[in-house]
């Protein structure tokens, strides 16, 4: 018998629409002054940001930057954003400046 055999992994869910994907990771470059208001429960913005020829995804707190985001999943993420999905990013765990959230689509 042959099968697909089944992996993927990645640290969220496997692909499939763009609604479906969420993405547990810490931020990464996060900014002191930001993260120093930012709770645990708290719901963040994810959104892209252009500089040049590069763009990053953020997240953001009250409309400034908190860190962005690093996973092997971002690629699809940042499609997704610019197809139209919105996320938020709600932050599970916080210790000194580390912070950690969990991405999913916003249900409209």
């Amino acid at each position: 018998m042959s099968g697909s055999g089944g992996g993927g992994g990645g640290g969220g869910a496997p692909m499939g629409t763009c609604e479906t994907l969420v993405i547990d990771t810490q931020l990464s470059s996060p900014k002191p002054s930001v993260i120093a208001l930012i709770n645990v429960g708290d719901l963040l913005e994810v959104t892209t940001e252009t500089n040049g020829d590069t763009t990053t995804v953020v997240v953001k707190h009250d409309g400034a930057i908190a860190g962005g985001l690093a996973s092997p999943l971002l690629q699809r993420l940042r499609q997704c954003i610019e197809d139209g999905t919105q996320y938020s990013a709600k932050v599970t765990a916080k210790k000194d400046g580390m912070v950690r959230v969990r991405v999913s689509a916003i249900r409209l």
